[in-house]
């Protein structure tokens, strides 16, 4: 017995050691995630996730997969290891990605890359200019959806010498202003642009991608601000002409009497109702006829005061007035933000403003009924600035039959028609239809009646 416990003392003192079992690794914390919107061929991303592997770089271009192909780009390069997006549509980025997923938000030349639509003409108007800050506005308050509380937005952007000498130079753009207009405030700068060769830029520019940089686009400059999550103060008169259910959005300076205006967080539309009921009483004595405002015209200047400088940044420029319907009929037209011609439609993007030029801001309650129920097509055209057809969907008037044909035709009118369910068997349509088809055949008769004239004067002077 004694030698077997001898033996077994032995083998376990020849016996190695047992291993130790090493800690188990911990996981690597997440790299940041940022989302780059504006850069359509996918390269500036590129570029920046070469230079910056300490961040995961997303891009989201506006563009299929067959476009790029078209113009000899790569659509799924291999620095992103597939972290892209096609068609997106740049001010729904909400309906694309998740919310809170992104840490920063990089707008590369944001305005710059979309054709400058036909109604418009050039790039050197200020409207191009209220067109780009409106872009930017309508970017940077849907973003912050999928925008983390603490997220950062950096900003690719010429230097103001260049950008003097762009072909929208004159147009009067001021992106640093818009920046803090919406609630960005400027901080240390995160990248750097002189960082990335050049062959990583090759933006398009108005459609199109030139064969090499201009001039004006040489030297660049990433701006970093740090992003307030609050609802974007805008003035009434700028809220006035916007969408009433655009959220991240609310009304600077509010009324205080009779009543508090809405809370915090209230949506854009009960802001309107707050400031319409603070001014009903002005607005009876304008609209409620000589009963309210006596024989003297009314007067409603001061109804809705002036913005100061700093806010007039999204206000439509007075050159609006100075157009006619022929060459813009109407201010959608030209807020149609479309990179090439092929681009799917479903990301071309298309804001919805009210015409300041058009008497259907101001909103007119419904025509009076007949004795069997069925709404009046008559009605005082004086009311309505000599405007004959009103297409209830899109609150728009226009005063010939074939204008309004024009209208029904375009790409606002349609798409309303599409998300409006009921409106293609609605006895508005119908209506509508039936008057213009009367106005139309009317028209018919004189032009034939004229003709019929004309050829009769030569046998009358035989």
């Amino acid at each position: 017995m004694a030698e077997a416990n001898a033996a077994a003392e032995g083998d376990a003192a020849a016996a190695p050691a047992a291993a130790p079992v090493p800690p188990p690794e911990r996981e690597a914390a997440p790299l940041p995630k940022v989302l780059v919107l504006g850069d359509e061929n996918l390269l500036f991303t590129s570029g920046l996730q070469e230079v910056y592997a300490n961040y995961e770089f997303t891009a989201a271009s506006a563009l299929s997969r067959q476009n790029m192909e078209v113009y000899n780009f790569d659509p799924s390069p291999p620095q992103l290891c597939g972290r892209m997006r096609y068609m997106v549509d740049p001010v729904r980025i909400g309906k694309h990605f998740k919310q809170h997923e992104f840490d920063a938000l990089i707008l590369f030349l944001p305005g710059l890359s979309f054709t400058v639509p036909r109604e418009l003409g050039t790039a050197d108007r200020p409207l191009f200019a209220y067109r780009t800050h409106l872009f930017v506005f309508h970017v940077i308050r849907h973003a912050k959806l999928v925008l983390k509380p603490e997220a950062k937005l950096h900003l690719v952007w010429p230097e103001e010498a260049g950008l003097m000498t762009s072909p929208c130079g004159a147009a009067g753009i001021e992106m640093p202003n818009l920046m803090n207009f919406c609630g960005c405030k400027p901080t240390a700068a995160d990248f750097e642009y002189s960082k990335l060769d050049e062959g990583w830029f090759m933006p398009f520019i108005f459609g199109e991608v030139p064969q090499e940089t201009p001039e004006w686009l040489r030297r660049l400059q990433m701006l970093t601000y740090t992003i307030d999550k609050n609802p974007i103060a805008v003035p009434l008169s700028v809220a006035l002409l916007l969408h009433p259910d655009v959220g991240f959005v609310t009304i600077k300076d509010p009324s205080t009497t009779p009543t508090a205006p809405p809370p915090p967080g209230s949506t854009l539309r009960a802001s309107l109702i707050h400031e319409a009921m603070a001014r009903r009483s002005r607005l009876k004595e304008i609209f409620g006829g000589k009963e309210m405002s006596g024989d003297a015209a009314a007067d409603a200047y001061g109804l809705v005061s002036e913005p100061v400088e700093e806010d007039t940044l999204l206000s439509i420029p007075m050159e609006i007035f100075m157009t006619s319907f022929d060459d813009i009929p109407h201010i959608s037209h030209m807020l149609k933000f479309q990179v090439i011609e092929d681009q799917p439609q479903l990301s071309v993007a298309n804001l919805d403003m009210l015409d300041p030029r058009l008497p259907t801001r101001i909103a007119r309650p419904p025509p009076p009924k007949g004795a069997n129920g069925v709404r009046k097509r008559g009605r005082d055209d004086d009311e309505w600035g000599g405007m004959k057809f009103y297409c209830s969907l899109t609150k728009i008037c226009t005063m010939t039959p074939d204008r309004m044909r024009l209208h029904m035709n375009g790409d606002l009118y349609k798409r309303l028609a599409a998300s409006t369910k009921g409106w293609e068997d609605s006895g508005e349509k119908t209506e509508l239809i039936a008057l213009l088809a009367e106005a139309e055949q009317l028209d018919q008769q004189q032009k034939q009646s004229k003709k019929a004239n004309a050829k009769a004067k030569p046998k009358a002077r035989r």
